[in-house]
């Protein structure tokens, strides 16, 4: 038996007298519960002492579930998520228990009547044990590098704080909007992955192998954090793509025998691991990626030593600063400093090495008076470690960083290429130099002329 009828009187049902044939095969009248009642079903389920005590609705995942191993008559369930059978093993057992056949559409309602008013949180759950766990002590601003080997800097402080909070303000607020990513970078065998599964707890997900495929949704519901295990979901995803899915604030699916497609709130944070350090090729959007850089030589500890305690605390502490009142971005001051710290996780080809080289080249005084063709072999001269002499002999030297560049002069002095032939890498040229954060695209006097151009940020 599953369970004894209690709390709710059977006088609360909806009835209808209703007329059946007797044991002698006469017709009777008989008080009968009406079976297309949704109503009828909810009362009997929260009638049963197991039924009431051991359905719930998860509110985190948005799933129904089993919350311990509970039998109806002869059909025995697991903890876990309902089976795909329920709605068919219940209504068998309301038939043998109430002498009812509830209707199909009758059953439905009910059923989902019935977990919309038992839902339960148990990430909530657990960040609410851990704030009144914790001991007080700060960790967070230390935890890449104890379990990691990470550089003791601001931004690894900042990084982990931003990532850690931010995962408990999707835990509080689903809907809320978290625009980063934490990439753990490099650092081979030193447990990048050991280090999320255990702080995710039992919410960590890695099989999500491609964002844009609605099948994964679910997958990645069902966690805090969704970790993009060696980038194998980045690399499929085109980085417009990647970027419009990192600040998304909800998913809209039709979920596995749903009825309709739904909006769910991304209730879920997102870290990426790479062995590859230079692993960030894009210039734009680049902020949305908190890389650290990882190096098991460094550890103080192992993340598989991580105790259920040590991630308490951590989550503990995230959840007392959440509750302080904490923004989810970074000031622009700040943003500004990252990108310097994120250059040497960046990619760059031979041609932007060239570009870069050329931006700290120093020039001789007379830069600006020099003509096209003079700058040009000045430049080659440079990057072939010579000295340019003028038809006269004279050596120009280099005194001085340049104040300004146009997108033209690099494609001439760098590439020995005519504007005209060269729009691929002039498009190139301006998506770095948009991007570089020493520089600016403005206009400016120059030898009494006003130029366009990108000026150094650091000369007026």
């Amino acid at each position: 038996m599953i369970g004894d009828v209690v709390n709710i009187s059977v006088k609360q049902f909806t009835r209808t007298k209703k007329k059946v044939l007797d044991e002698n095969g006469e017709k009777v009248e008989i008080d009968a519960i009406v079976s297309d009642s949704p109503r009828n079903v909810l009362l009997a389920m929260k009638s049963d002492n197991k039924l009431n005590d051991f359905l719930r609705h998860n509110e985190f995942t948005g799933e129904h579930e089993i919350v311990a191993d509970v039998k109806l008559d002869a059909i025995s369930m697991r903890k876990g998520q309902l089976p795909s059978a329920f709605e068919s093993y219940l209504s068998v057992y309301l038939e043998n228990h109430f002498k009812v056949v509830f209707k199909t559409r009758a059953l439905q309602d009910g059923i989902e009547a019935f977990f919309a008013e038992k839902t339960y949180n148990p990430v909530q759950e657990y960040m609410e044990h851990a704030y009144d766990s914790w001991d007080h002590k700060e960790r967070l601003n230390q935890v890449f590098q104890t379990w990691l080997g990470a550089e003791d800097s601001i931004y690894v402080q900042k990084i982990a704080e931003m990532f850690f909070v931010g995962a408990v303000s999707k835990v509080f607020n689903p809907w809320v909007k978290f625009d980063y990513t934490l990439d753990l970078v490099g650092g081979q065998g030193a447990g990048k992955t050991t280090f999320l599964q255990k702080i995710a707890v039992d919410w960590y997900t890695d099989s999500a192998k491609d964002f844009m495929d609605k099948d994964n949704y679910e997958i990645m519901l069902k966690s805090l954090i969704v970790n993009d295990d060696e980038m194998v979901a980045s690399r499929k995803t085109t980085f417009d793509e990647l970027k419009a899915f990192v600040t998304k604030t909800d998913l809209t699916f039709r979920r596995s025998y749903g009825r309709r497609a739904e909006k769910f709130p991304k209730n879920f944070v997102i870290a990426r691991t790479s062995n590859k350090v230079e692993y960030l090729g894009d210039k734009t959007g680049e902020r949305r990626f908190l890389p650290v850089l990882v190096d098991a030589a460094k550890q103080f500890v192992k993340p598989f030593d991580m105790t259920d305690n040590d991630v308490l605390q951590l989550w503990g502490e995230a959840v007392a600063i959440y509750k302080k009142g904490f923004t989810l971005t970074f000031d622009e001051d700040f943003e500004d400093e990252l990108a310097v710290y994120k250059e040497r996780f960046t990619y760059r080809d031979e041609a932007e090495n060239q570009i870069y080289d050329y931006l700290d080249m120093l020039v001789p005084e007379e830069w600006d008076s020099m003509s096209v063709v003079q700058q040009h072999q000045y430049t080659w001269a440079y990057f072939n470690n010579g000295v340019y002499r003028n038809d006269a002999g004279f050596i120009y030297e280099g005194v001085k960083p340049q104040e300004s560049v146009s997108s033209k002069q690099i494609l001439k002095n760098v590439f020995d290429i005519d504007v005209a032939k060269g729009d691929k890498l002039a498009r190139k040229i301006k998506l770095i130099m948009d991007n570089n954060q020493d520089w600016e695209y403005r206009q400016k006097r120059v030898n009494g002329k006003m130029t366009r151009g990108y000026f150094r940020k650091n000369i007026q």
